[in-house]
């Protein structure tokens, strides 16, 4: 499971840095486009941490189940 959190990490850090990015050069020029960027980039940073949580709360039930 290391290596599926390392991932999922991995994929969090690629959305969330360019969201930080994005959503400062927004703060800075004002322009609305960056702002924009910077949503679809949170968006997916969230989809990410979901569905990590999801993966993560589902195998903690199976395994539950499975040993029972």
């Amino acid at each position: 499971m290391t290596v599926f959190y390392a991932i999922a990490l991995a994929l969090l850090l690629a959305n969330a840095l360019p969201c930080a990015w994005f959503f400062g050069v927004h703060l800075a020029t004002g322009q609305e486009h960056p702002r924009l960027t910077a949503t679809k980039f949170l968006r997916w940073s969230v989809l990410v941490v979901l569905v990590t949580f999801n993966v993560t709360i589902f195998r903690h039930v199976i395994l539950i189940i499975v040993n029972w």
